[in-house]
Order: structure tokens, then C-alpha cells, then sequence
């Protein structure tokens, strides 16, 4: 069962939660800002006009979302050639010359466009590339008051990369005076130079492009994003590579325009740990030639998964996950958790139907691999339904068996039962930036602020009373039983406080 130590851990993660508006964490703003650029026009001659805007990079292969007058002019339809491409390297200098862009795609009437780096700055092409990319978000569940996060190259006070932050402040049509979800009203600090940079929502995805300001009476200004949701007709069939993350979820779904299954996307849509996976590695050309069978099932924190893998006679642990600083994914299983046997994916060996890689052997974690031949990967999720649903990624309602990794969304109803206090009805209103959820915890005239979350192989459930007490559920697979999961309470006076048991508890999906 999870230690003392981390539970309070988890009192932490709750007090941040419930402290009204918060800052993106560190690591978010650090990878946002890695991926803004800024985009410089070309005129006619090939030389810079003058203008310059902001852009997100959208995809780790180098594809840049930001709005058609950054690039071209709306009301001409005429696009710049060329879009010198500016990298940030210090937060507190000015951007750097990197690479050259074209557009690959536009639309004048959303004002939205897509360039494609293409070569670097002495015009020689570039391929392979694996850049700070951002993930794309819902707009569409955005509603009135929630924060948002915008960076970009405002111009004020120079050319080196601004944040601002402020909220959602309403919709609009087309007009900015009709009725629709065509724009986003925000209260963000924004300039001239903002334009066609990222806004990102609480988790740190994105979900508008900054556009426009517009000046009201006395010293009143409003700004308009276009909100994402009207970005998928350009980027989807224009960009590839692309992630988009999951509302509620810390794991995120690739997708790119080349395949609507698992084969073909990259990253592959089966290593972000969003379902159980089953299938088979063939390994040849090595001393350890054959085919393993998998089985994972357990969700990790960093979104890979965890499981079995069978060979005969031989059962091994496996691993399954995406490595985004190298952009492969590997498979690898092990007898003693010291030597590894990896099964390493690159791009280039996806295809419509299998993953073909290279195998390694790994004395231990500290060591260099050794080339032990080929290998080729045939995986699908799960589907609840199966035989394997006790396992699969899909949680069971209606007192059928709850399913293991369970399952999380805004919307479901939650039981929870303490030996020591009695039953609370959890509903899920709201993810959190941290991948679990926040719902309100109701125990007859009793309400309290409650969060429930699956990380590290554990399903837990934080409820703070209104004495500003923790309670604290915490459960694992072993004790899972038809539709309920047994676990371990324990109470907490304040954040600091390392817990007192409370007896046990019980989880169950309604």
C-alpha cells in the first residue's frame, strides 16, 4: 500500500487543487515555452517586411499553428513564400533565427494557417525532426471564468517571450456579436505581437490561438482567441504527428492524418496507456529468437503500462511505453528487473498493420544496449465486453465488475465506505492538471471537496471535511472484488501531518 510519505504527497496535490487560480507548474510553462516561436514574414523579394507574430509548435516534426495575417494577408489571399522561424534559447533574450517555413495550409476566414518548417537557417532541408511540441486540448470545454494561460512575442517591452494569464470571458460568433462558440472573449494582457500565439488551458494544452484585440469605452479592452475546435479542418488533414490530450487524463492520444487506427500513427496511439494492451513481439535473428505473448495491463504514472510476457514456459514482466526525448517506443521485458530484453521502435518501422524495430540486451538499467537482433511488435487494445474487460482501460458500471486500472471521467458517481465514518457519494465534476479528478464528496447534509485519482498501479480517493481534515482511501488491484475495491483509511490533520490509520475503506463505481 501506498507509504506515509507519499500520502502526504497527495495532501499537497490537494491543497493545490482547492487554492483557487494557480500558475501552471514549472515543467508545463517549460515545455510551452520551448515550443512557441516567432514567425517573421517574407515579402515578394525574399526579405523580411517587417511584421512579426507568434506561433506553437504543434508537432514534434516541426508544424506550426498560428493565424493566416501572421503570414499572409486575409484580405489579398496572398501568403508570404517564406517565414523565417525564431527558437527560444534563454527566456531573457530575444528569440534566435533557426529555420525557414512555408505554409502548407490557410484559411483567410478563420484566420488560421499552418507553416511547416522545412529548412534550417542556411537553407539546407531538414528531415527528422523532433522538436518541443505542445498538445492540443478541448475548446470546447471551456466555459465562462475558467483560467487561461497565453504566451507569446507582445512587443511590449521588447521582443523576448511574455506570459499572461486572465480567464475565459464569453463567446461569440463570427460577427463578434452573434451567438456562437466562433470566438473566445479572454481578459489576457496581449499586443500586436501575440498574434497567432498559444492560450492554454489549466493542464497546460492548447486551446485557442491568440487574434485580435479590440479597444471599448474609456480604457475597457477585450481579446479574442480562435478557439481550437475550429483549427481541425487545417490541422488534421495538414499535420502530422500531432498529440492531443485528453480531457481528464494525464495520458495523451497521438493522431495524425495517416491512419484513423493504432498501426500507423506516431507516436503510436497504444503507448500512452490509455488502454489495456494484448498481443505479441516476434524476436529473430538473436540468441533469444521466438514469440513472447503480452498482456498489460497496469497503467504507470508516465503514462506507459505494465504487465506480463510469455515465451513458453518463461514469464517475464513487461514494459510498454513511449520515449519522447528519443521519439521511440519501446517494449522490453525482464526476468529480475536487472537485465532488460527491448524490442526498440523507431517512426520509420510503423506500418499499416505491425511495428517492426531492433532488439537490444541490457545487462542492467546503468548499461549501454547491445544489437541482439530484430523484432516485430503486433499490439491492440482491449475493448470492454472481452474476456480480458476485468483488465481492459474501460471502467464497468451498473454493478458489473469494476475494471482494473479503472477508468476516470467528469460525470461518474463514486461510493465510498469508511469503517470509521460511514458511505460518501462522490460525484466528478472536474480534471485537474495533474490527471485526476475533483468532485464534491456528500454524506447525508455533510459536503466536502473530494479528489479521486489512479497513479502507480493505486486508485485513491482524498475527501476534505469540513473541519479541513483529510480522509484518505487508498486501494490496489489485490484488493479488488467484483465491482467494489478494498483498501486502507487513513486521517490526516493538515498537509504535514504523516496520517493515522482509520480503519478501511471501499471504492465503488455507481
Amino acid at each position: 500500500m501506498r507509504n506515509i510519505g507519499v500520502l502526504a504527497w497527495l495532501c499537497g496535490l490537494l491543497l493545490w487543487c482547492w487554492g483557487g487560480a494557480q500558475a501552471l507548474p514549472k515543467d508545463i510553462r517549460e515545455r510551452i515555452i520551448q515550443a512557441t516561436v516567432m514567425l517573421l514574414p517574407t515579402d515578394q523579394n525574399g526579405d523580411l517586411d517587417g511584421s512579426r507574430g507568434s506561433g506553437s509548435i504543434i508537432s514534434p516534426q516541426g508544424y506550426i499553428l498560428t493565424n493566416y495575417h501572421v503570414v499572409g494577408d486575409p484580405e489579398t489571399r496572398v501568403l508570404s513564400h517564406w517565414i523565417q522561424v525564431r527558437t527560444i534559447r534563454f527566456v531573457d533574450r530575444e528569440p534566435e533565427f533557426t529555420y525557414w517555413g512555408k505554409v502548407v495550409a490557410g484559411d483567410p476566414n478563420l484566420d488560421l494557417a499552418i507553416v511547416q518548417i522545412v529548412e534550417d537557417k542556411d537553407e539546407k532541408p531538414v528531415s527528422r525532426l523532433n522538436l518541443p511540441s505542445v498538445e492540443l486540448g478541448d475548446s470546447n470545454s471551456l466555459i465562462i471564468g475558467d483560467d487561461i494561460f497565453v504566451f507569446g512575442f507582445q512587443g511590449t517591452g521588447g521582443y523576448t517571450i511574455s506570459f499572461s494569464r486572465g480567464s475565459v470571458g464569453g463567446f461569440t460568433g463570427d460577427d463578434l456579436e452573434s451567438s456562437g462558440r466562433q470566438w473566445i472573449k479572454h481578459d489576457a494582457q496581449t499586443g500586436p505581437g501575440n498574434s497567432g500565439g498559444g492560450v492554454y488551458d489549466e493542464s497546460g494544452a492548447l486551446i485557442g490561438v491568440h487574434s485580435a484585440g479590440l479597444a471599448g469605452g474609456g480604457n475597457s479592452r477585450t481579446a479574442f482567441m480562435r478557439p481550437l475546435a475550429v483549427a481541425w479542418g487545417l490541422v488534421t488533414p495538414n499535420v502530422t504527428g500531432f498529440v492531443v490530450k485528453k480531457s481528464g487524463s494525464a495520458a495523451v492520444t497521438a493522431t495524425t492524418n495517416v491512419s484513423s487506427g493504432a498501426a500507423g500513427l506516431w507516436p503510436p496511439t497504444l503507448a500512452t496507456g490509455r488502454n489495456s494492451v494484448a498481443g505479441t513481439v516476434r524476436v529473430t535473428g538473436s540468441a533469444g529468437a521466438g514469440t513472447w505473448t503480452l498482456d498489460l495491463t497496469e497503467l504507470l504514472k508516465d503514462g506507459g503500462l505494465k504487465g506480463t510476457a510469455r515465451s513458453g514456459s518463461q514469464s517475464q514482466t513487461a514494459f510498454f511505453y513511449y520515449d519522447e526525448d528519443d521519439n521511440e517506443v519501446w517494449v522490453e521485458w525482464t526476468r529480475d528487473g536487472k537485465a532488460f530484453t527491448s524490442c526498440i521502435v523507431e517512426p520509420g518501422g510503423v506500418s499499416s498493420s505491425d511495428w517492426k524495430g531492433a532488439v537490444y540486451a541490457f545487462k542492467d538499467l546503468e548499461s549501454d544496449g547491445t544489437r541482439a537482433g530484430d523484432c516485430v511488435v503486433s499490439l491492440k487494445a482491449k475493448t470492454a465486453g472481452t474476456s480480458a474487460s476485468a483488465t481492459s482501460g474501460t471502467a464497468s458500471a451498473g454493478g458489473a465488475a469494476l475494471a482494473w486500472p479503472p477508468s476516470l471521467k467528469v460525470g461518474q458517481t463514486w461510493t465510498a465506505t469508511f469503517t470509521s465514518v460511514g458511505t460518501y457519494n462522490v460525484a466528478l465534476s472536474k480534471a485537474n492538471p495533474e490527471g485526476g479528478f475533483d468532485g464534491t464528496a456528500t454524506r447525508g447534509s455533510e459536503s466536502s471537496s473530494a479528489i479521486l485519482d489512479y497513479a502507480d498501479g493505486e486508485l485513491f480517493l482524498i475527501v476534505q471535511r469540513s473541519d479541513k481534515t483529510f480522509l484518505v482511501c487508498s486501494t490496489e488491484r489485490a484488493g479488488l472484488s467484483g465491482a467494489t475495491v478494498r483498501g486502507a483509511a487513513t486521517t490526516h490533520k493538515n498537509a504535514d501531518d504523516k496520517g493515522t490509520g482509520a480503519g478501511t475503506c471501499t471504492l465503488g463505481l455507481k
